[in-house]
């Protein structure tokens, strides 16, 4: 496992992994709930995509809300020097 890493919850199945010193520094994850080997849903290079982040994000969770979007981009920020 990368030490230069953080995760990020989205809900009960899912969470973001920050990877700042990579191409693609951005990476969705999720749980299954019958097996135990998360699996990575989708990926990004948020440091010069951020903008595209809450599309790409509601594509993967329909369900969640701009607010919800809002207060991920809050938590991602600080790892990429950014404010919201």
């Amino acid at each position: 496992m990368l030490a230069n890493h953080c995760e990020i919850t989205i809900n009960e199945h899912a969470y973001i992994k920050i990877l700042p010193d990579t191409q693609y520094n951005l990476e969705v994850w999720k749980q299954p709930t019958t097996t135990k080997q998360s699996q990575r849903i989708g990926r990004m290079d948020y440091k010069y995509h951020r903008d595209a982040f809450a599309g790409f994000i509601y594509r993967l969770f329909p369900q969640i809300d701009m607010i919800q979007i809002h207060n991920l981009q809050k938590q991602i920020n600080p790892f990429f020097e950014l404010e919201i």
